[in-house]
């Protein structure tokens, strides 16, 4: 199959590519829109909860998107300990799983580990397999910035008390239930949701 691309931009869903691969509704479908037709449909996207699939040239669609943002790559986990609960964060009010920017010559891999590590106050989990890497955008200073961010299934078996990484805007961290983690995920970013329903 193709590679397709799906973005969380604000409350909206662009997907680009020849097949939608999913049930989802799409409230306007588009085939190929010029370059400079792409900064207008951001915008209308970035005010309103639309869901917007694209089709044809996938490759140069995606080039057209990208041609209006910073890519800034990131890496974070789903963690899940001993007792099979998942590891949560508290930041900007919201509900989210530990995740950050990579440092030069770091592996995702490498990043991943460090953020949930850093973030939660634990020991270094261990990567258990890869998850789907996630799309969302949002605003910097004024600049449009797409975020990849890859993500990781972990395991940890550290038992200690958890440390919120305070400077990153972190005020809680905790371990919950899955049927808890589906609640939290309900509540929180699209692009989390993806990551949660995936890896439990």
């Amino acid at each position: 199959m193709a590679q397709s691309y799906k973005v969380f931009i604000g409350g909206s869903v662009l997907h680009i590519g020849n097949e939608a691969g999913n049930p989802t509704v799409f409230n306007t479908k588009l085939t190929n829109p010029k370059a400079a037709d792409w900064s207008e449909l951001i915008t209308k996207m970035e005010t309103s909860t639309a869901s917007v699939f694209i089709s044809g040239n996938t490759e140069t669609n995606w080039q057209n998107f990208n041609a209006n943002y910073k890519l800034i790559e990131a890496a974070g986990g789903l963690v899940q300990n001993q007792s099979s609960e998942w590891l949560f964060i508290h930041r900007n009010g919201m509900w989210d799983l530990p995740k950050g920017k990579l440092e030069p010559n770091e592996s995702v891999e490498e990043c991943a580990v460090r953020e949930v590590a850093e973030e939660c106050g634990i020991e270094e989990p261990t990567i258990e397999k890869p998850l789907t890497p996630t799309y969302h955008t949002y605003e910097l200073n004024g600049k449009r910035i797409l975020k990849k961010t890859y993500w990781y299934l972990m395991k940890s078996s550290d038992t200690s008390e958890l440390v919120p990484q305070t400077e990153e805007g972190i005020t809680e961290v905790k371990w919950v239930s899955a049927e808890k983690a589906k609640l939290l995920a309900a509540s929180s970013f699209g692009s989390i949701r993806e990551v949660i329903m995936e890896g439990l």
